[in-house]
């Protein structure tokens, strides 16, 4: 029997080698699958989208932070979660370790977007820009959960906001005098889009969603209107309730990332 070659085996063992790399799954070096959202921060016409990670396992420190890197051009977006890094100072909560990605203002667009987790997993799709929506398409989403995978642009001239009180004896006189007053001052109501906004969530009515499910609990009334007029006539409605109403507390948000508060105004 001949005796086999010592290139032969070299050669068997090489193909062995290849084959079983070629075989091996990717490890989320990460040491945790994260959940990702997306927030449009508004300031003034300045428009900031970050996308928000946390991880799906808790750590001994509510601050712990994952280390990143963005890489970014007009046609692609590269985001790596490198690990997970301990706080110098630990609040002392238990809770997932962050990552805040600024991406800025960015003009409307298909980017091709990339999230490495960790040394070898990479996800891969795409961040569509326009003037109504944010929207995340990935390919594989294992490892990945996407919390908003569209998040809408709430429009020009929109305001919204809540109106809380502390009796409910007075709360519908209370909700049509402050309605009836935006009304005067330039509030239409307006169907908007279904979906996510970040500061709120529209219903397929196209109307704002209560805060919770248990309104009455709640003592809250939320309201969302198209709007055009101007700060001076929004601070002139919290006024009106001011001298009408007693234990209300009252936040205004616009469009342009003001808000407006009626126990600031006398």
């Amino acid at each position: 029997m001949k005796s086999i070659s010592f290139a032969f085996l070299v050669t068997l063992l090489l193909l062995f080698v290849q084959c079983e790399s070629e075989n091996a799954q990717p490890v989320n070096t990460l040491g945790t699958e994260v959940e990702l959202s997306m927030t449009e921060f508004i300031d003034q016409d300045e428009r900031n989208l970050t996308l928000k990670f946390l991880t799906r396992k808790d750590f001994p420190c509510i601050n712990y932070q994952i280390k990143h890197q963005l890489f970014s051009d007009d046609q692609s977006v590269r985001i790596v979660l490198e690990k997970v890094e301990e706080a110098d100072v630990c609040l002392d909560a238990i809770g997932p370790a962050s990552a805040f990605v600024e991406l800025g203002n960015l003009p409307h667009n298909e980017y091709n977007l990339t999230i490495q987790l960790g040394e070898s997993v990479i996800k891969s799709g795409t961040l569509t820009v326009n003037k109504e929506a944010y929207r995340i398409d990935l390919h594989d989403t294992e490892g990945i959960t996407l919390a908003t995978p569209e998040l809408r642009r709430i429009p020009q001239q929109t305001i919204w906001g809540n109106v809380k009180f502390e009796s409910d004896d007075k709360y519908k006189d209370l909700i049509k005098f402050f309605e009836q007053s935006l009304d005067q001052a330039g509030a239409n109501d307006k169907k908007y889009a279904e979906g996510d906004y970040g500061y709120f969530r529209v219903g397929a009515d196209g109307k704002i969603q209560p805060p919770s499910e248990n309104r009455e609990l709640q003592r809250e009334h939320g309201f969302l209107f198209d709007f055009n007029g101007d700060a001076e006539d929004l601070e002139g409605v919290l006024k009106q309730v001011n001298q009408q109403y007693q234990g209300v507390q009252i936040r205004i948000y616009d469009n342009q990332g003001r808000e407006f508060r009626n126990w600031d105004l006398h």
